[in-house]
């Protein structure tokens, strides 16, 4: 991400602005903003029975009743990924949705989960 703001501090600050340029930094300034949407609109949130999720652009919501096993510290390799961390959980929900999620405190917000359904089956 600094690379990114090096780079668009030298295309601004170069003598020679051309449309070329201009079109470049817009495009770094744009993929900038993409990256720190994506780093700051990250969150995870159980509101009743409802499990909603963002990152950046990607929003959602699953209800917990749906949501029938869970496996942590596993990777997804294909899907849906609204997460920045490497080391998350894969839920699995409808019969055959999954999505990776990656909470800071994942035994606690796997808890919370159960609190609503006990009858998710935690597994690994």
């Amino acid at each position: 991400m600094l690379l990114l703001v090096v780079t668009v501090g030298q295309v601004l600050l170069t003598r020679e602005f051309t449309a070329g340029t201009a079109a470049l930094a817009l495009f770094l300034v744009l993929v900038l903003a993409l990256l720190l949407w994506i780093w700051f609109g990250t969150y995870y949130m159980i509101d009743g029975t409802m499990l909603v999720y963002a990152s950046g652009p990607i929003k959602g919501k699953i209800d917990i009743h749906t949501i029938t096993h869970i496996k942590p510290r596993e990777k997804l390799w294909s899907g849906l990924k609204p997460s920045l961390g490497l080391d998350g959980l894969v839920i699995y929900y409808n019969k055959w949705d999954e999505i990776y999620l990656s909470p800071k405190e994942k035994e606690q917000f796997i808890q919370q989960l159960r609190q609503v359904k006990e009858e998710i089956v935690v597994e690994g």
